[in-house]
């Protein structure tokens, strides 16, 4: 088992790109295997949208809250480190354009020499999606589709993609990530549609504040998810459990 933090960087005075390289670099000192940096792309007083992980469905938002973007807070964060890995935790992959994202996540790769996890998931906020003008309806085959087309641009020299939501014909897609074949893909969500996303494309699953209960039944549908893929628990497949720290 390994041990990882989660850190929130919303840019408040002692919380920005500097505090990320201190704490990074401590975490490091301390024997941390990794740094991690949420995802919202835009936040809003009023939320209708439900929590999945709170008993009342609301989620403890700031006055004024905010996130710098996750992949620059992870340039910062590897740039002060030589061996902690750094990941995104998670990235709403389909508030993000794959042909542009896929390149971000190569640069990132090679800034950091090899240490990034591609934490990704689709979201919770309805709120966001209308107000970055992407649909909500069918957004987990959007996700499907946005992880299998940067998986053919991480790839082939010449890469195409035919979906319902990507469409692109011999993009010379390089450089390539500097992990081969590309980062490890970790898809968050407790769901069992999240589950079974996890297991036919995600190099791991990434569950999020669970019980004991929860997660035995969660890592029992994965088992089940995986075998119909062809693939087993056992062979690499990563598991990670976010825990919320408060002292």
């Amino acid at each position: 088992m390994k041990f990882g933090v989660v850190q929130i960087v919303d840019g408040v005075p002692g919380r920005g790109l500097d505090f990320v390289a201190e704490t990074a670099s401590a975490m490091e000192d301390l024997g941390f295997a990794s740094y991690w940096a949420p995802d919202h792309v835009a936040f809003f007083d009023n939320v209708l949208s439900v929590y999945p992980h709170s008993e009342d469905g609301t989620f403890a938002f700031r006055k004024d809250q905010g996130l710098l973007e996750p992949i620059m807070v992870l340039q910062a964060a590897a740039s002060a480190t030589k061996h902690i890995r750094v990941g995104t935790s998670v990235e709403v992959i389909t508030l993000r354009n794959p042909l542009v994202r896929s390149k971000h996540v190569v640069t990132l790769d090679h800034f950091c020499n090899g240490r990034f996890d591609y934490g990704v998931g689709i979201g919770w906020m309805r709120e966001e999606y209308d107000a970055a003008g992407v649909p909500w309806e069918n957004r987990g085959q959007r996700a499907d589709e946005y992880i299998q087309a940067m998986k053919e641009l991480w790839t082939q020299s010449r890469a195409s993609f035919d979906g319902s939501y990507v469409k692109f014909k011999n993009v010379v897609a390089f450089p390539k990530p500097l992990q081969s074949p590309y980062p490890p893909i970790l898809i968050g969500g407790t769901t069992k549609a999240a589950i079974a996303r996890a297991a036919k494309l995600g190099d791991g699953w990434y569950g999020w504040k669970m019980t004991i209960d929860e997660l035995d039944l969660a890592i029992e549908q994965l088992r089940i998810e995986l075998e119909k893929a062809g693939r087993s628990i056992d062979d690499g497949f990563r598991l990670l459990l976010g825990m919320p720290h408060h002292g």
